[in-house]
């Protein structure tokens, strides 16, 4: 199984640092995250949703399960719902929704998906008023999955970056509310992005390239108004995270780490191609069409 995608948040730096070892402290549950439980002293925030691109058929009639959790509500949809894939295709299945433990945030996903919150922490506001969170979400064959890491205060972005070799697709999502806050650090507009990331042997050890030498990042991510989202140069590394809108009654908003990703050993798997080539054709499969229909489907409550 892989490891958490989070775990993969590469530019997060000193505060994720200080952020582990108050997780270490804490004894956290759930898979290991460079995010980590986040010190008052790095801030807390949530993350916004973006526009739904799995949309039931107008002409069903859903029937709708709903299950209670101790995390979180079920809602499984019992009709056929289209995904959008790399090529343009679509594919249909069951969706299930889930609603993180503060009811600020809303995904649609696979039926066949697992959805868990792996975190939630009131106690973790801050300055910023709403709770630190994180929900993760996996295909049932551990090729794909999808983190969401909120409640996170600034970060000085000095982490680890690979290179980025190109951005393969790249989506403003306009219905994702946009932190437009005097203090805003992200407040550009929201846009989904695939990337082909490289490892850099100067930045040695890292974890995420342990299943080949690329790896295939996806991003719901804040681009700075006078950044090109497609771009892959230094400025990719400014436009790496969430901003979510200020709670009432704050003037800043809240940091969110919202990343997915596939390692060349999967993307390999289920191709059968090689290197570079089974990582962007991994673009025209059913996984990623499901991976990018998670990341894209978010719905946000302004708390």
């Amino acid at each position: 199984m892989m490891t958490s995608t989070a775990d993969r948040t590469f530019p997060a730096g000193r505060c994720a640092r200080a952020a582990a070892r108050n997780r270490r402290l804490a004894a956290a549950v759930g898979l290991g995250l460079s995010a980590g439980l986040v010190l008052s002293a790095c801030g807390t925030g949530d993350e916004p949703a973006g526009s739904p691109s799995a949309t039931s058929d107008p002409s069903s009639s859903p029937v709708e399960t709903v299950t209670e959790t101790a995390s979180a509500t079920i809602t499984e949809t019992a009709s056929a719902s289209p995904t959008a894939s790399g090529s343009g295709e679509q594919t249909t299945g069951l969706t299930q929704t889930y609603t993180s433990e503060s009811g600020v945030f809303t995904w649609t996903f696979p039926e066949t998906w697992s959805a868990s919150q792996e975190d939630y922490n009131e106690d973790l506001l801050d300055y910023q008023g709403v709770p630190y969170e994180r929900v993760l979400f996996q295909d049932p064959e551990g090729i794909t999955q999808y983190t969401t890491t909120t409640g996170l205060g600034p970060t000085d972005n000095d982490g680890p970056k690979p290179d980025v070799v190109e951005v393969l697709e790249a989506e403003e999502l306009p219905e994702i509310p946009v932190n437009e806050g005097e203090g805003a650090t992200g407040s550009g507009p929201v846009w989904y992005r695939a990337s082909l990331y490289q490892a850099d042997e100067d930045v040695p050890d890292l974890e995420s390239f342990e299943g080949g030498e690329f790896l295939l990042a996806v991003q719901v991510v804040n681009i700075s108004a006078d950044l090109d989202p497609e771009a892959s140069d230094d400025s990719y590394w400014s436009s790496w995270f969430y901003e979510q809108p200020p709670a009432e009654g704050f003037e800043a908003g809240a940091a969110a780490i919202l990343s997915g990703s596939v390692t060349q050993d999967s993307a390999e798997e289920v191709t059968g191609l090689e290197g570079e080539e089974a990582m962007r054709a991994f673009l025209d499969t059913e996984e990623y069409g499901q991976l990018r229909s998670v990341a894209t489907s978010m719905e946000v409550e302004v708390p």
